[in-house]
């Protein structure tokens, strides 16, 4: 085989984000880092890569977290009742506002009593709801704020912006010790900023694969049925598949 039918084998950053369905960047960051093997070719010394190479990876990169923390956390989060792996990302289903603190206070209050790394991504409104909620029987939330455990945001308009937000928080926070995490979404968020459902439908999907699944991380994602279309709680419901690993029952609030 000669150089050039070697060559024509190998793919571009573009190619290879694509294959692995993550950001360019994050190929960059990774190859930079050494985690990652690629070629430097030409004058611009311009990244190519091997599928072989761009599969392992990936494989690696699928089982490692879960390795990496073997024995330094429990394997699930506790929480009404239910064990929730994780790696889980599911959805919940509200009616009313007390519905809406079912599962975010005691999933957020938990987190940060046992130390996890904790992100809460809702409107102001919502936030402040919630917080308050645990404010009256712990004190420690703006301490937690100010020390990074918890992360508050109010979403970002353009999902793969938001996704990539999420990565680098939950890689910055690994590199800094943090053994496990959880992720709480009031999914009102997205209307406020104007999100169209289809815009939502491809953010959830793009997280359940390059995010949710691959760190150690419980990610709930809660939606208010008053706010929402029919067909868009039914599409939420299709992007959770681990929420069919448990009584769906238990994850509607009324």
């Amino acid at each position: 085989m000669t150089q050039s039918d070697q060559t024509s084998e190998l793919l571009n950053i573009k190619e290879a984000a694509a294959l692995l369905k993550v950001s360019e960047a994050s190929l960059r960051r990774w190859t930079n880092a050494g985690r990652l093997a690629c070629l430097r070719l030409g004058a611009r010394r311009e990244r190519r890569f091997r599928r072989g190479d761009l599969m392992s990876f990936m494989e690696d990169r699928d089982v490692a977290p879960a390795k990496a923390l073997a024995g330094s956390r429990p394997a699930e989060v506790l929480l009404e009742g239910i064990a929730i792996e994780y790696g889980n990302h599911i959805c919940t289903l509200y009616e009313n506002d007390l519905g809406r603190l079912k599962w975010s206070v005691p999933f957020i209050h938990d987190g940060l009593r046992n130390g996890d790394g904790c992100f809460l991504i809702a409107t102001q409104a919502v936030r402040d709801e919630i917080l308050g909620r645990i404010g009256k029987v712990w004190d420690g939330v703006p301490r937690a704020i100010d020390e990074g455990q918890l992360t508050v945001s109010d979403g970002i308009a353009d999902g793969d912006a938001m996704c990539r937000f999420v990565e680098h928080a939950l890689v910055m926070a690994t590199g800094a010790g943090t053994r496990s995490f959880r992720l709480l979404g009031d999914m009102t968020w997205c209307l406020q900023l104007g999100m169209s459902y289809d815009e939502l439908l491809a953010y959830e999907m793009r997280y359940n694969h390059e995010i949710g699944h691959r760190f150690p991380l419980v990610s709930v994602c809660q939606y208010d049925v008053r706010e929402f279309s029919g067909p868009a709680v039914l599409n939420a419901l299709k992007c959770h598949e681990d929420t069919f690993n448990y009584s769906l029952s238990r994850f509607l609030a009324s």
